[in-house]
């Protein structure tokens, strides 16, 4: 570890991963200041939509006495609310799917978490993320495949990551749970966190958002080969490539190709091919690489979390805007979600989907 024998904050979330790498920063000999986010709303009846684990207040003041360290909450629920709800709701009144978790990174997570560690003369931040760093201190996938999270991590700035470290990021899984366990602390089996942050039971997280900022559906008309064939009840609850919930029969599946906003209409396809393309573009692109890539080297592009990179080349058309051409059509590529941009293993930067 970089920091061995240094003071470090670790951000602490109440999960098994971010004990394990308090666990490995105390093993290295560095004061360990735990640090948690508390970005639920004030409001009692909001605060039963925290999904980022509703009790995780008392779970990690208790792991933070079993292991031994000092431990903090810092409230960043206005910062949250602002930078990162609104602007999911906002994109999805746009007829887009947006990623909370790459908007929340950047300035919340990461961001608050790091000012308050260097505020209190800390060396490093840690966390409990897979992912790792290559010699010139470019992030790189974890070792595990299953739980690399790299791909929520592009947005991160550049002289950040000399600040930050993933201490499990060379583990699996398997090893993560054994070690908490060995040290006899209770989230050792306590289930990963599977849904979005901030959504009531039996709920989506579009429907949650517009409950909270009081928006009004826009309701429209789902069009299949041209002709209406039924109504949905609101563009925020479509995304491209959707076959279920759309309660339209048309006697085989039906998936969502397209979503036009002005009109609200929501086209529909039954041939699945016709939600591939190969070309794209993205906007708001964060490089993390010092020197960007030359539109002739072949890289691999990733569209979502859990579908695998593609091989491809960027473009740059003018300051803002990449144009994202692969070698083989992908599908259900999909506007408000990151294209995530590597070299092998090493995340060299992204892009909000156009």
């Amino acid at each position: 570890m970089r920091y061995a024998g240094k003071k470090v904050v670790v951000a602490l979330s109440g999960g098994v991963d971010s004990c394990a790498a308090a666990l490995l920063a105390k093993q290295a000999g560095c004061q360990v200041v735990g640090a948690t986010l508390d970005l639920a709303p004030a409001e009692d009846d909001w605060r039963a939509a925290w999904g980022c684990g509703s009790e995780d207040q008392t779970i990690v003041k208790k792991t933070a006495e079993q292991l031994g360290i000092d431990h903090v909450f810092i409230n960043g629920a206005k910062a949250f609310e602002e930078k990162v709800l609104k602007n999911c709701f906002e994109v999805y009144r746009s007829g887009k799917t947006p990623n909370p978790c790459v908007l929340c990174n950047p300035m919340i997570k990461f961001g608050l978490l790091a000012e308050y560690a260097k505020n209190i003369g800390a060396e490093a931040l840690l966390t409990g993320h897979y992912a790792k760093f290559s010699a010139d201190r470019l992030i790189v996938r974890g070792d595990d495949p299953r739980k690399d999270q790299s791909y929520f991590l592009y947005r991160l700035d550049r002289a950040l990551l000399d600040f930050i470290d993933f201490p499990v990021g060379d583990m699996q899984k398997s090893q993560v749970r054994a070690m908490v366990e060995s040290a006899n602390i209770s989230v050792a089996h306590r289930p990963d966190s599977q849904d979005a942050c901030f959504v009531f039971p039996g709920e989506t997280f579009a429907e949650t958002l517009f409950r909270r900022f009081k928006g009004k559906a826009a309701a429209g008309n789902f069009i299949y080969q041209g002709k209406t064939v039924g109504r949905h009840q609101g563009i925020h609850r479509c995304t491209i490539g959707q076959r279920k919930g759309l309660n339209v029969a048309l006697g085989v599946p039906a998936y969502v190709k397209n979503i036009d906003a002005a009109s609200c209409d929501v086209e529909l396809v039954t041939d699945q091919t016709l939600l591939e393309r190969s070309e794209f573009e993205i906007d708001d692109v964060n490089f993390q690489t010092p020197i960007v890539p030359d539109e002739n080297e072949e890289l691999l592009i990733q569209i979502r979390y859990r579908t695998p990179p593609a091989p491809g080349r960027i473009v740059k058309l003018d300051a803002e805007v990449y144009k994202i051409i692969l070698q083989s059509p992908v599908r259900a590529i999909t506007p408000g979600q990151s294209a995530v941009i590597y070299r092998g293993n090493t995340l060299l930067g992204g892009g909000i989907i156009k």
